[in-house]
């Protein structure tokens, strides 16, 4: 029998720490075949071939295993990873995974699907569906899924490809600091701390955008180490689920925050005006109005030039929120780092003229009949210059 939410967020995170390895990631269009490729099963990154066989494939050989699936709330039921090496392939996939379970696989995509080696026959495996579970069991593992998985092996966490470079100049930063930064000014020195690296190169916005919040959650995730180095060990169970708590809490807070203060930041770059916070109706505060705040009070200011903006990292669920929070603006624009929507959802934010602005190296990850629906951050950025004529 399915179990509800909570107790399917529950004995995933219980299950992950008692076994302690896995690797999870966020199910894409191509998963679920909803790109026109030819390629068959769910993609596994080359990084998690130790969580699925014992020795790595080698290129030029093709070779697979059986293996017993234990979805949680099901019946176990046979799937087949498989690694391809001939010819010009080089890839990790689990096939006959969705011919046998009990979802429609199209709308399990932008979920995030976490398999758990019991041995290396059976898996123990779980779909987490909204944005509250996700956003729970990547906290509880300090876990970045910016590069769309991660590996979990032992507290050891593979998930962010980041340069050597930049992952000793995070480290020698990290260590001035006796506390936590406010989130704005995480996003000042993680901006820093890349520019110093990579100051010679430029990027367009809708690389720059995701490489700053990589940037940023791998200086966090320094500063939590470094810490909290001394926290990790009690004899007193309380102070450590305080400890746990709090730890949590943070994490969370500043995820909520990290991508708006780099768009603001990615605005004033390109000298755009707006306002953020923005205010509209009431005590309504959008994350973006443009021009300004002042532009929307004004009633002979034409409805028609007022842009809204929303930024939420994750949003499956709460794009509705943005519906009522600037009833001047019919059409808008929610700016996300969610890697993949099902067309039903899809479907459901054109209905009610919601545009997404995604970074245009997540664009693979949505079924590809929807692709051209979606806004890159650089074609926003010229829609607003356009119309303020910058």
């Amino acid at each position: 029998m399915q179990q509800n939410e909570s107790e399917k967020l529950t004995n995933a995170i219980e299950a992950a720490k008692s076994i302690g390895r896995f690797y999870c990631k966020f199910i894409s269009a191509n998963d679920v075949d909803l790109t026109g490729a030819h390629q068959v099963g769910l993609y596994i990154a080359k990084q998690a071939w130790n969580i699925f066989f014992e020795e790595k494939g080698v290129k030029g050989e093709n070779k697979d295993k059986y293996i017993k699936v234990h979805l949680d709330g099901y019946y176990p039921y046979e799937s087949r990873v498989i690694y391809y090496g001939r010819g010009t392939r080089n890839e990790y996939r689990i096939t006959r995974f969705w011919t046998n379970s009990p979802f429609e696989k199209a709308e399990q995509v932008g979920n995030l699907i976490i398999f758990m080696p019991m041995d290396q026959e059976n898996f123990k495996v779980y779909i987490l569906d909204t944005e509250d579970e996700i956003e729970k069991f990547i906290d509880s593992f300090s876990l970045s899924l910016m590069d769309n998985n991660a590996v979990y092996n032992g507290g050891k966490v593979k998930d962010i490809d980041l340069s050597k470079k930049l992952e000793k100049e995070i480290e020698e930063v990290v260590y001035v600091f006796e506390d936590f930064p406010e989130t704005i000014k995480l996003a000042e020195l993680a901006r820093q701390i890349h520019y110093h690296v990579y100051k010679k190169k430029s990027f367009p916005p809708d690389t720059m955008i995701l490489e700053w919040v990589k940037t940023e959650y791998s200086v966090f995730r320094a500063i939590e180490r470094n810490l909290y180095k001394n926290n990790l060990s009690y004899d007193d169970i309380d102070p450590l689920i305080a400890f746990a708590s709090s730890a949590l809490n943070r994490r969370k807070s500043r995820a909520g925050k990290s991508l708006e203060h780099h768009v603001d930041f990615l605005f004033s770059s390109y000298r755009i005006p707006f306002s953020h916070p923005g205010r509209s109706e009431g005590n309504k505060k959008p994350d973006f109005l443009l021009p300004s705040n002042a532009a929307y009070a004004d009633k002979s200011f034409l409805d028609s030039d007022l842009i809204f903006l929303g930024a939420k990292t994750t949003c499956k669920d709460r794009w509705r929120q943005i519906l009522n929070e600037a009833n001047r603006i019919d059409e808008k624009h929610l700016l996300t780092l969610q890697q993949g929507i099902s067309p039903n959802q899809l479907d459901e934010m054109a209905d009610e003229k919601v545009t997404l602005v995604v970074p245009k190296p997540y664009h693979s990850l949505y079924p590809a009949k929807y692709q051209n629906r979606l806004w890159t951050v650089e074609k926003f950025i010229h829609y607003a210059e356009e119309k303020y004529s910058l």
